[in-house]
């Protein structure tokens, strides 16, 4: 499977501090027109992939069914192959110094059939709602609000250079069958 993109390292972490691995799933999901389904962040006023976390006990297709049901209510998951993977040296989210060596690996997937969402913890908190857009309009969006403070937090500072990679390789893609 091909890296999309630099493996992103967040300023103030450094190659000789020790990193606990974390492994996520992310969902691109294309419809006709050509749009990607993204979670926007009303806290954060940003779009990121559906996804999250592969838990200790799961494989990666079984978390991403999980997230993805969470996440948007999706209850017919198809997914169809995985488009590649990227890496991240971050923070945590948690404020305790914790360094991750992030891999998401990402796949598309068709949902055809949605229900019910079941936003927990963070995701309540950062007022999280599915909307499809084009991938042009979500990079410029997101280039338009990287740099503010929100996003300069420890833990946050390569969510969306990673989603904006992953954009990009969509659009490169967009005349193949990706």
């Amino acid at each position: 499977m091909k890296q999309i993109g630099d493996t992103f390292i967040e300023a103030g972490v450094t190659e000789d501090g020790l990193w606990s691995e974390r492994r996520t799933v992310r969902a691109v999901i294309i419809n006709d027109q050509h749009q990607v389904l993204m979670l926007y962040s009303k806290a954060f006023d940003d779009y990121t992939f559906p996804g999250g976390g592969v838990k200790f006990h799961e494989d990666q297709i079984s978390a991403l069914k999980r997230e993805l049901k969470e996440e948007l209510g999706a209850t017919h998951i198809e997914i169809i192959k995985p488009l590649g993977y990227t890496l991240e040296k971050r923070f945590g989210l948690n404020g305790s110094g914790q360094v991750y060596l992030q891999s998401s690996t990402y796949y598309l997937v068709n949902v055809h059939q949605y229900g019910e969402t079941e936003f927990v913890g963070r995701e309540l908190e950062h007022g999280l709602e599915s909307r499809w857009i084009l991938p042009e309009e979500a990079i410029l969006h997101n280039q338009k609000v990287k740099n503010d403070l929100k996003h300069q937090n420890k833990g946050l500072r390569t969510v969306l250079p990673r989603e904006e990679a992953v954009l990009n390789h969509i659009k490169e893609c967009k005349h193949e069958s990706i």
